[in-house]
């Protein structure tokens, strides 16, 4: 593929038609001016998408091999491929802007780098090729030709500053999926080093603690794809499960609740990481129930012995999910269905702590809960042993030796307890 700016040539051959129109740049990037800029007519096999688009690269995570980019020329696999991910991420759209361009034309022009890479402009691009295979005409993509590529860092940052102006800066632009968001946050800050949390808040009108909050959950999310044993950059699991904001409130929970991290930290995240899975295997309301375990659990001092309670049964959960690695949702909840054991266990254990803290709210429902203790056996005196209608032959001897058992055992505890108010009198 060129890399050195072949639209650039086409333009000093006056190969390139222009459309009169004269934009200005929504920030001023170094060495370009508004005076510079036009918008040309582009043949569309002299483009190709944008990998590095936030909303591109979550869809690449779902393939095993990502492609290298390439024009139609070189591979038209590539942009096939992608072509297709901007169809399925929002069809009506899609349908939507083919039909205006159609009828009316292109009314907003894109930006492309100089060797053709789109940067702005990926839903028209798509409606235009598409058109062009529907009705064998030629089309073309309107777009300002910026004078630069991705082979230098420097014009990298400056090429991300204005996608982030453009694509998150705009008010009617389309919302990024908030995965898509965090990964491209992460991904331009962590990885690539391109610009600094102050620069990307400031570009995409995002506040600097919400883009601090998102590169954690990055973090969170990969340690969550470890944990089911899936590929550190599969986010489309996360996706697909929706488990983004589960983990975004966790990522805020643990940093204030365990600041300096160190062993509790971790295992309270890997906890929380087995619950979620328990949740989502059972097809609970994640939201409503994770929130619940934050609240009376997690930021409780119930923490400590809920995390000793399910550690071991943890370890053979995740003995059991590394027999097989983790492509996809589907592959995922197929993999808990194997795990149900443990995941009951947990599921047990949870309950448990929860109707614990529950029962230490406050006086009145503990003195209450005392008292239904104090009246389900009063019953039972009644009762010669039962209550309602129940009959002994209804019972299996295990049953009996079963109940036997749980008496003697609240025959002992209530001796010791009645030791410890006698003295508090």
């Amino acid at each position: 593929m060129d890399r050195n700016g072949f639209l650039l040539t086409l333009i000093q051959n006056g190969l390139l038609i222009k459309t009169g129109a004269k934009p200005k740049l929504p920030i001023q990037i170094p060495k370009v001016t508004d005076g510079m800029l036009d918008v040309y007519r582009i043949p569309l096999e002299h483009l190709y998408y944008n990998d590095e688009n936030g909303r591109i690269a979550s869809a690449i995570s779902r393939l095993e091999n990502r492609p290298a980019p390439a024009k139609d020329n070189h591979n038209p696999e590539y942009n096939l491929l992608i072509e297709n991910m901007v169809v399925e991420d929002n069809p009506a759209k899609l349908k939507q802007t083919k039909k205006s361009i159609k009828e009316s034309g292109q009314k907003v022009f894109g930006y492309v780098l100089a060797d053709g890479r789109v940067i702005d402009g990926n839903r028209r691009y798509t409606a235009l090729r598409q058109l062009a295979k529907e009705t064998g005409e030629s089309y073309f993509f309107e777009a300002v030709i910026l004078p630069f590529t991705y082979e230098l860092k420097t014009e990298r940052a400056e090429i991300k500053r204005l996608e982030l102006a453009i694509q998150m800066g705009t008010e009617e632009r389309q919302a990024y999926d908030p995965v898509d968001l965090s990964v491209d946050i992460y991904q331009t800050i962590v990885v690539d080093q391109l610009i600094s949390v102050a620069d990307y808040s400031k570009e995409a009108k995002i506040n600097k603690k919400e883009v601090a909050d998102r590169i954690e959950t990055v973090l969170l999310m990969q340690d969550y794809l470890n944990f089911i044993n899936a590929k550190t950059n599969a986010f489309h699991i996360i996706k697909d499960t929706k488990l983004y904001t589960p983990l975004y409130e966790l990522s805020k929970k643990l940093s204030r609740q365990f600041p300096k991290k160190g062993p509790i930290y971790e295992q309270s995240k890997i906890t929380t990481f087995a619950l979620l899975s328990k949740m989502l295997s059972v097809g609970d309301d994640i939201g409503r129930d994770i929130r619940e375990y934050y609240k009376n659990i997690l930021t409780t001092g119930e923490n400590k012995d809920f995390n000793e309670s399910v550690e071991d049964t943890i370890n053979d959960l995740q003995d059991k999910l590394e027999e097989n690695t983790i492509h996809s949702a589907v592959e995922l909840r197929r993999a808990l269905e194997k795990t149900t054991p443990e995941l009951r266990s947990i599921s047990s254990k949870f309950i448990q702590t929860m109707n614990k803290h529950n029962r230490g709210k406050n006086i009145e429902s503990f003195i209450g809960d005392i008292k239904e203790t104090l009246n389900v056996l009063k019953d039972m005196e009644k009762g010669g042993g039962l209550t309602g209608h129940l009959n002994f032959n209804n019972f299996s001897k295990d049953q009996i030796n079963e109940i036997r058992e749980y008496l003697i055992q609240i025959n002992l505890i209530s001796k010791e307890l009645i030791g410890i108010y006698d003295d508090e009198i």
